[in-house]
């Protein structure tokens, strides 16, 4: 799992996401057959867990075990979570200027203590070396980490 639904299990600045950003490396036909009967329980909406952004996934995939269900040791579903620093290079390429997302970019460059934009930057290059980074977005990101580094008013 990755994007908002990595973030909302690994901290607790942001509680809730409108779906689940996965890739399903093994038993697709199972997860996904679960995964609809699961959201016809819940009420939930028929894509809550896809694959979509997947296609955006780093050629660095940089995740961590999160869960075994039912536990370790049996056969089951294991879960992995992005980590921190690649769901943080995500967000920067993507920079949706979504209030979440942007809320996301800013918590975890302060959690992960990458605030200047040189950090930034350097973590996009680190996950996606092969993008080409706009300028654009080098003033987005140089924007974002003027207001991380300023000094609170208080």
């Amino acid at each position: 799992m990755f994007g908002g639904a990595a973030i909302v299990l690994a901290f607790e600045f942001r509680r809730a996401t409108q779906d689940v950003d996965s890739l399903v490396t093994s038993g697709h036909g199972q997860v996904m057959q679960a995964a609809q009967e699961v959201g016809k329980e819940l009420h939930l909406p028929p894509n809550w867990l896809n694959e979509q952004a997947s296609i955006y996934l780093s050629k660095h995939r940089d995740f961590s075990l999160f869960k075994m269900y039912p536990s370790e040791g049996q056969f089951g579903l294991r879960v992995l979570l992005a980590k921190p620093e690649y769901v943080l290079a995500m967000k920067l390429l993507a920079f949706r200027l979504y209030a979440a997302d942007v809320d996301d970019i800013k918590h975890l460059a302060v959690r992960l203590h990458r605030t200047s934009a040189e950090d930034l930057l350097s973590l996009l290059k680190h996950y996606y070396p092969n993008e080409q980074i706009t300028p654009e977005r080098v003033l987005q990101v140089t924007e974002l980490a003027r207001k991380l580094d300023a000094p609170s008013k208080s």
